[in-house]
């Protein structure tokens, strides 16, 4: 049967609704990445001042959302001046917000959550192999390091991580570790030297492989965690100590634990173990904590970022909480 010509409206309107089809198929709520995310506030139930070791407990929110692009946070980092979050997730996703602190310093707010695929340096999404991001530290420049489990790498993504990265060279052992145990933590060093710890990638004595990498050149280190706990965030402090995060955590144990190494202990061939500064458990808000951010506020007060990984599962939950650090 011989059709007449189409109606150009039609053809018009067609054109407009499968775009529109297009749009939400790749981007759930637009291509710009905008989430919601509910952020309720979490109090402890203190029986006096909520301090724990060195840090002073000064709030936090349980993060929430339907939208199945957000969860499982990892990598963790807040900007200089505290107005924004950017975070890293095990299923190759980058996470931002904003965030508003009061005249104490005290963060109040977090809104505005975007969450964009990690690309791979060829410009694709990265792939199922490749997405498990665990590690974050922010360069100087405003360029990020993102660390990968499964296959090992660091990629160096622009500020805008919605941009394809360059790879990092990473020393040949890396590639040994266990599927699920290479670079949890990484942090940058005031001389600009990275360093990063394995989760479960041992020496003969049970410590964990380590490296301090600069120029394309790896220095093994060595770190011995605290029993029955595993490193999860690495973040340097303004006078060149680095703070390191271990988590212990199953159906029954939720704990976690904050250390501090001294910077003239990261040398070559060390073996360090981390001086304890907070031991975290009941009655603060716990789970999976396993991203570690720190920053200084106008007043020169070094304030502390935590943030759980709730492994896409409904009986874990994401906390963002915020410490001050005595001293």
């Amino acid at each position: 049967m011989r059709r007449g010509r189409p109606d150009p409206r039609r053809v018009a309107l067609a054109c407009l609704a499968a775009l529109a089809l297009l749009c939400c198929a790749a981007g759930g709520q637009g291509v710009a990445g905008q989430i919601e995310v509910e952020a309720r506030p979490v109090e402890p139930e203190w029986t006096g001042e909520p301090r724990v070791g060195e840090l002073l407990f000064l709030g936090g929110f349980e993060l929430s959302s339907d939208d199945p692009r957000f969860g499982g946070l990892s990598g963790l980092d807040v900007s200089p001046d505290g107005a924004r979050l950017y975070a890293v997730s095990d299923r190759g996703r980058w996470i931002t917000a904003n965030l508003t602190h009061d005249a104490d310093g005290r963060l109040v707010a977090a809104g505005s959550w975007r969450s964009v695929p990690l690309l791979t340096p060829t410009g694709h999404t990265v792939n199922l192999l490749q997405r498990d991001a665990e590690g974050l530290v922010r360069n100087p420049d405003g360029s990020f390091l993102v660390s990968f489990e499964g296959a090992h790498r660091i990629w160096r993504y622009p500020s805008d991580a919605s941009a394809p990265p360059r790879p990092t060279p990473t020393p040949l052992d890396l590639a040994k570790a266990p599927f699920n145990g290479g670079l949890e933590a990484i942090t940058l060093l005031a001389d600009g030297t990275v360093f990063g710890i394995t989760e479960d990638h041992a020496n003969e004595d049970a410590s964990l492989r380590g490296w301090l990498m600069k120029d394309g050149a790896a220095q093994a280190i060595s770190y011995v965690p605290a029993d029955g706990f595993s490193p999860a965030g690495l973040a340097t402090l303004p006078d060149g100590d680095v703070l390191l995060l271990e988590r212990q955590f199953d159906m029954v144990r939720k704990h976690a634990r904050v250390a501090r190494i001294e910077k003239a202990r990261l040398t070559a061939g060390a073996k360090v173990r981390g001086d304890t500064v907070a031991d975290l458990r009941r009655p603060l808000p716990m789970d999976n904590f396993e991203g570690l951010a720190v920053r200084r506020d106008a007043e020169g007060r070094t304030l502390l970022y935590l943030v759980s990984d709730d492994n896409f599962l409904p009986f874990q939950r994401t906390l963002l909480l915020q410490f001050r650090l005595s001293g």
